[in-house]
């Protein structure tokens, strides 16, 4: 099920920072006209604003196959606005509006959308003033068209749009559903797990609430149950303590009723589907540009757990990640085309059964100050862990199915291969990418063994064996080791892959051979321990 169409739509583009200090009661409005073109690509223009002073910019093509776009530039530098079109693809002008953060000269340049070679004459209206000024931007930019008159329903801390007419025509019950939810999931993610407020668009909606679209999404056939746009980069969250430089502003669309899917419950999939895109709200707060497209979706899964109880639609990801625990973690390139990050939402379990709840909004706050891995680096190191300590435990977990909500997997994890005797074993698939882990059944005769993993890849090999129905022990044998099965009802194996790329979609296989052998020797310790409550004899068919 695809959530979150997360695309840069660089259409909203309205910040606030600091209070209305020295606002200038005074409006004034200029305009300029120039050209664009090869030869002169951008156009900049200087404008002194105080502290809390606004500035409105509109830019139209007058001429040739102009397709503008605005930026708005800080007197330090930074990029505090821009935007592409004020209808995405449809209309190619532009406008932004921002409210000063600091007294100083701003910069404003007129281009062309970037990805293109567009050139022609312009107009530029420029209007500085109050911030009432930047009310005009809801007239301008267009976000949602829906297909009858627009109304809404405000809440506390939402504005609902929706219609009663046409294609995306909603109840009324609907529309109050979708509002009961909208204030349940911010009470729980924002109260009680300490998220931070994502950063106001300052009236595009018509007012300062967070917007809401209620459309037919699933009808216009993109194969998405709904999805949260992120509009505008805004460098720092003025609603956190710390100074993000990617943070973002955004809007979420939800399906009008839900009934063209095969659910058999439409409120339940509304409220899963909402809990998982107002996360992707609050995670654009922080970092709305990260690299890792995974922890997006990972994160946003793993919220359905947190926040929707019986409506949560997350477990139902995991057999699919099961099926498939050899492919690197973090990869949006399984053979699900991106499935894998939504059942992956059990790395961020691990992570909040580890070091608790709030470990989740702070792994967000690491995102928005460092890029890939290194986010995930500085949260384990909190801790004392690295990467490939964290994946090892985490595909060993996977393995004992040790998740309170394990009895809906319906899946345990993927057999390679069944080990019945000594010599030389090897997988049945293609291998074991980076941070992925190939599992084996080991049904031999109680005793001691040797098991040792050949290649060039610095491979590690687990022995896990199940004492019963009480707990599973995991034994690192590193790149080769003695265990003894006595003790254990069922033994497996698992050989890990502790190496991993900056870049997650830059995925190789390692090649190795498994050398078993009946040996004497001191048998390794346990290292990890996990409960047997919910293991499941590992499959071995996809």
């Amino acid at each position: 099920m695809a959530k979150f169409n997360h695309r840069l739509l660089l259409i909203i583009v309205v910040l606030c920072f600091g209070s209305a200090v020295g606002v200038a009661a005074q409006t004034n409005t200029q305009t300029f006209t120039g050209s664009i073109n090869n030869a002169q690509p951008s156009r900049f223009y200087e404008f002194e604003l105080v502290q809390g002073q606004a500035i409105l910019a509109v830019v139209e093509a007058t001429s040739g196959t102009l397709d503008t776009y605005l930026i708005l530039r800080d007197p330090s530098g930074r990029t505090v606005a821009e935007n592409d079109d004020l209808d995405l693809g449809i209309i190619t002008d532009s406008a932004l509006g921002a409210v000063a953060a600091q007294t100083g000269a701003y910069e404003l340049e007129v281009t062309r959308y970037p990805e293109g070679s567009s050139s022609g004459n312009y107009s530029l209206e420029v209007t500085i003033g109050d911030p009432e000024i930047l009310e005009r931007l809801s007239e301008l930019i267009v976000r949602i068209t829906l297909s009858g008159p627009e109304q809404v329903l405000d809440t506390p801390h939402f504005r609902i749009h929706y219609t009663t007419s046409g294609a995306d025509a909603a109840t009324s019950e609907f529309v109050s559903k979708v509002a009961q939810a909208a204030e349940e999931f911010y009470e729980i993610q924002i109260n009680r797990l300490g998220w931070a407020i994502p950063p106001s668009d300052q009236m595009l909606g018509g007012n300062d609430l967070y917007d809401v679209y209620i459309t037919d999404v699933i009808g216009d056939g993109e194969g998405s149950l709904g999805y949260t746009s992120p509009e505008t980069i805004v460098g720092d969250n003025p609603n956190t303590l710390e100074i993000e430089q990617d943070a973002a502003t955004s809007y979420l669309v939800i399906d009008n009723d839900y009934t063209t899917t095969d659910t058999s419950d439409p409120t339940g999939l509304m409220r899963a589907t909402f809990t998982h895109e107002f996360n992707h709200a609050l995670q654009f707060g922080y970092d709305g540009n990260e690299t890792h497209n995974w922890m997006y979706e990972s994160t946003a899964t793993w919220m359905e757990t947190a926040s929707a109880g019986k409506d949560q639609d997350a477990t139902g990801y995991v057999e699919y990640a099961y099926q498939y625990p050899e492919i690197c973690f973090g990869t949006t390139s399984d053979p699900g085309d991106g499935q894998l990050q939504y059942g992956d939402w059990t790395f961020i379990q691990m992570l909040a059964d580890l070091f608790g709840t709030d470990a989740v909004p702070t792994y967000w706050e690491y995102i928005a100050q460092y890029q890939g891995w290194d986010s995930l680096t500085r949260l384990l190191g909190d801790h004392g862990m690295t990467i490939p300590e964290a994946l090892a435990a985490y595909r060993l977990k996977n393995l004992a199915r040790d998740y309170q909500l394990a009895p809906l997997f319906h899946a345990a994890v993927w057999i390679e291969n069944t080990i019945n005797d000594t010599g030389t074993w090897t997988f049945t698939g293609e291998g074991v990418q980076e941070l992925g882990a190939n599992y084996y059944r080991f049904n031999m005769p109680a005793g001691v063994y040797f098991v040792g993993a050949s290649g060039d890849a610095p491979l590690e090999v687990w022995a896990v064996g199940v004492l019963g129905d009480e707990k599973l022990e995991a034994i690192p044998l590193e790149r080769g080791g003695f265990f003894d099965t006595a003790p254990y009802s069922e033994v497996y194996l698992m050989v890990f892959n502790p190496e991993f790329n900056a870049d997650p979609e830059n995925c190789d296989y390692a090649d190795y051979n498994l050398v078993v052998e009946s040996a004497v020797g001191t048998p390794a310790a346990p290292y990890y321990i996990f409960p047997a409550t919910y293991f499941q004899s590992a499959r071995s068919a996809r």
